[in-house]
């Protein structure tokens, strides 16, 4: 992962080539189909889910809102609440369509800059 973030990066910015990198988060992205976060809850389990890649930005917020419908209060409802999670034909939990859709959105890139 961390060769793969350095050629890329020192491609966007050359001002950093040569420059290493010692950190770096190679987590899986929660993805949903309807491109929304999922918030609810199910038999006393609260949860967050498919922040769709941003997650860093949105977890405060929906954490506190989380917390707040935890604590029966009304201030948690979001607009999100009881969303449905939508399947897809063929697949079963394994997302093996990610890479080609993944390479797909970079060539966009590519072509659009």
């Amino acid at each position: 992962y961390v060769p793969d973030l350095t050629r890329l990066l020192s491609r966007v910015f050359p001002q950093l080539e040569g420059k290493s990198v010692t950190h770096a988060w190679s987590g899986t992205v929660a993805y949903t189909f309807d491109h929304a976060p999922h918030i609810g809850e199910v038999e006393g389990m609260f949860f967050v889910m498919g922040s769709c890649g941003s997650g860093v930005g949105r977890a405060t917020y929906f954490g506190h809102k989380v917390a707040l419908k935890m604590l029966g209060d009304r201030d948690g409802r979001t607009s999100l609440d009881d969303l449905l999670f939508d399947g897809r034909p063929l697949y079963n939990g394994y997302p093996w369509f990610l890479p080609v859709l993944l390479r797909w959105h970079a060539l966009i890139d590519r072509i659009h800059r």
